[in-house]
C-alpha cells in the first residue's frame, strides 16, 4: 500500500515539474518582441525622424543628384516616397517623380539627327531609379550623348544593346529620318561633284550596314579620297564590282 502511494506521488511530481518553465523559457517570455511599424502606422502617427537622425540624409544638393534636403524642407514626408515593410525593407515607389513632375516627351534638336525620347513610357515601365542617377543625372544638359557613347553601352546604350531592348543601330526607332531623304552633294574640284542619294541606299540597306563601321555618324566632306575608296574603304566597301558598281565607273557618282 505504501509503495503504491509513493508511485502515485512521484508521478504527480514529475508531471508538475514538466509543466514548470525552464530558465531559458522564462527569458524568452520576458523578452518583448520587436515592434514592427507598418507603413500606415508610420504615415499616420510616427514621423521617421522622430527616431532617425535627419542629418544622415541632409547633404547639400549636388548638381544632377537627388536631394533629400530639398524635398523634406518642402514638406514631403518619407512615406510619400518610400514603401515601408518593417525596417528591413524600404523601397522607392515606382515612377514616383511622375506624381509631381509631368515629363512626357523630350526632344533632342541640337544634333545632326534630331530625336525624341518618350520619358513617360519609360518611367511607367521601369520606374525612376532604373535610370537615375546611375545612367542619367537628374539635370538637363549634364549628358552630352554621342552615338559612340551609346554604341559603347553608355547612356541609352546601357539598355539598347539588342538584348535588354532594341539595338542602338535601329536608327529609325528614335530618329526622324525625313531630313535625310535627300541627295547629299560632296564638292570635288575638276572631275565634278559627287551626288549621294541617302534615300536610295536606306531603302536597300539597313542603317548598321554602313554605320558606324564604314561611316562615322558625322560629315565626311574632304575626308574620302579615291585612293581609299579604291582600297575598299568608305564607298569602296560595297562599290567593288561585286556588291555594287565598281568605283572606276566614275559617271555613277560624279556629276558635271
Amino acid at each position: 500500500m505504501r509503495w503504491a502511494i509513493f508511485v502515485i506521488i512521484s508521478a504527480l511530481m514529475v508531471g508538475c515539474s514538466s509543466k514548470l518553465p525552464s530558465v531559458n523559457e522564462k527569458k524568452k517570455a520576458e523578452k518583448v518582441p520587436e515592434k514592427i511599424i507598418s507603413r500606415d502606422e508610420a504615415l499616420g502617427t510616427l514621423p521617421c525622424f522622430k527616431c532617425h537622425s535627419y542629418q544622415k540624409f541632409s547633404g547639400q544638393p549636388v548638381k544632377g543628384i537627388f536631394s533629400h534636403q530639398i524635398h523634406t524642407k518642402t514638406g514631403y514626408h518619407c512615406n510619400q516616397c518610400h514603401d515601408f515593410k518593417g525596417h528591413k525593407h524600404i523601397t522607392v515607389n515606382r515612377d514616383l517623380c511622375g506624381n509631381c513632375h509631368g515629363i512626357g516627351m523630350i526632344s533632342f534638336n541640337k544634333t545632326v539627327m534630331p530625336s525624341r525620347f518618350n520619358h513617360e513610357a519609360h518611367a511607367g515601365k521601369f520606374g525612376c531609379r532604373e535610370c537615375h542617377p546611375n545612367v542619367f543625372l537628374m539635370k538637363a544638359g549634364t549628358a552630352h550623348i554621342t552615338m559612340k557613347d551609346i554604341d559603347s553601352g553608355i547612356y541609352c546604350g546601357a539598355c539598347h544593346n539588342g538584348k535588354k531592348a532594341f539595338a542602338s543601330s535601329e536608327c529609325t526607332q528614335c530618329h526622324e529620318m525625313k531630313k535625310f531623304e535627300k541627295e547629299f552633294v560632296y564638292k570635288v574640284d575638276g572631275i565634278g561633284n559627287v551626288v549621294f542619294s541617302h534615300k536610295f541606299h536606306t531603302a536597300a540597306f539597313s542603317c548598321n550596314d554602313c554605320h558606324t563601321e564604314i561611316f562615322a555618324m558625322k560629315k565626311t566632306q574632304g575626308k574620302m579620297k579615291m585612293d581609299d575608296i579604291n582600297n575598299g574603304k568608305y564607298c569602296g566597301a560595297c562599290h567593288n564590282g561585286n556588291v555594287a558598281s565598281p568605283a572606276s565607273d566614275c559617271g555613277k557618282c560624279h556629276k558635271s
